[in-house]
């Protein structure tokens, strides 16, 4: 991961705060609803990861179905090592960003997502991996996180934007072909690294109070 410090605006968030916009604090910007078109019942949150997040995180890992994890982590997991999870905890903002996507059903909030971001302002290059629950995909939930991925590395001012998968993965590729993202030869034969040239039209203030996204239930579902 890239280690150049990064000019981010996140606060940690608020213990309280769930997928009711009357909670979020018109002062923060690290908070964004996400919505899903034809689907108003649909209202996600997408906030920086807490370090009181472990076990959300660890459950929610352990949720995914077995080839879920496989496409998430290039290799067979049942859960993420004790070291992975602390060091997505840590992630600070500067570095590493840890998002996580999250529903809120009487007033319990639910892990449905999560990303991985590593931006480096020298280099101008971040790197990402993401995942979303098995049962909440084909919403276009996927694309929309990576939408703010690409809003957030392009508010940081970095231009290229990238991520390895399997070449067996086919729902992440559908998904970042469709946002505009490019395939070329990856680290290793089984990988593909997907990259994208980020527009300047996208480096607008990331997280800005208000924003929603429309997720369109009739995009390329994702399976990262």
């Amino acid at each position: 991961m890239f280690a150049a410090p990064l000019h981010v605006r996140f606060v940690e968030p608020a213990a309280h705060a769930h997928a009711d916009e009357s909670v979020l604090d018109p002062g923060r910007s690290d908070f964004l609803m996400l919505r899903a078109k034809g689907s108003p019942d649909i209202r996600l949150i997408l906030r920086p990861a807490r370090l009181s997040d472990g076990d959300a995180l660890q459950s929610y890992v352990r949720g995914l179905s077995p080839l879920s994890r496989y496409n998430r982590f290039l290799g067979a997991a049942s859960e993420l090592p004790e070291s992975e999870l602390a060091r997505a905890l840590a992630a600070n903002g500067r570095d590493t960003l840890t998002l996580l996507l999250t529903s809120t059903a009487e007033d319990r909030e639910a892990v449905v997502g999560e990303a991985r971001v590593a931006l480096s302002c020298a280099e101008r290059a971040g790197e990402f991996a993401m995942s979303i629950a098995d049962d909440w995909r084909r919403l276009g939930v996927g694309s929309a996180l990576l939408e703010e991925i690409e809003r957030k590395a392009a508010a940081d001012g970095i231009e290229w934007l990238f991520g390895d998968t399997l070449r067996t993965n086919e729902g992440m590729i559908a998904l970042a072909r469709g946002r505009g993202f490019h395939l070329v030869a990856g680290l290793e034969p089984r990988l593909v690294r997907i990259q994208k040239r980020l527009l300047e039209d996208q480096r607008g203030y990331w997280g800005k109070q208000g924003s929603s996204i429309s997720a369109d239930p009739q995009r390329t579902p994702s399976n990262p």
